[in-house]
């Protein structure tokens, strides 16, 4: 497809036509690529948390198995949950501090601005 100098109404009306047709084009390649992305992101998404999983399926089911297994035990459940809830406990707090922190020094500041 080359582009042709407009010189008058007929050659404005073919390079329409092909400009649309271009448009066409592009609108059904982008929809391919939606259409790949659609199938293949969990792989995608898998493979950028765990490198090579996309590769090694067999692996991948393996561990897959495995988490299953392990979620389904009581045990680590609970192990999982304490950890999880500590961590959150212990984040709450520094942020908490933080906060604090700065809460504490901008009303210092003020005072100090204030008594000058």
């Amino acid at each position: 497809m080359r582009k042709v100098k407009v010189t008058n109404f007929e050659t404005l009306e073919m390079e329409i036509a092909r400009l649309k047709m271009r448009s066409r084009q592009l609108e059904d390649e982008l929809g391919n690529r939606v259409d790949y992305f659609k199938d293949n992101y969990k792989k995608m998404a898998l493979n950028a948390v765990i490198p090579g999983s996309g590769k090694h399926s067999s692996t991948l089911n393996i561990v897959t198995n495995v988490a299953k297994m392990a979620w389904g035990s009581g045990k680590f459940k609970n192990f999982a949950t304490g950890a999880l809830m500590t961590a959150l406990e212990f984040v709450g707090v520094q942020l908490g501090i933080n906060i604090f922190n700065r809460v504490t020094n901008r009303r210092k500041k003020k005072k100090a601005a204030a008594a000058e």
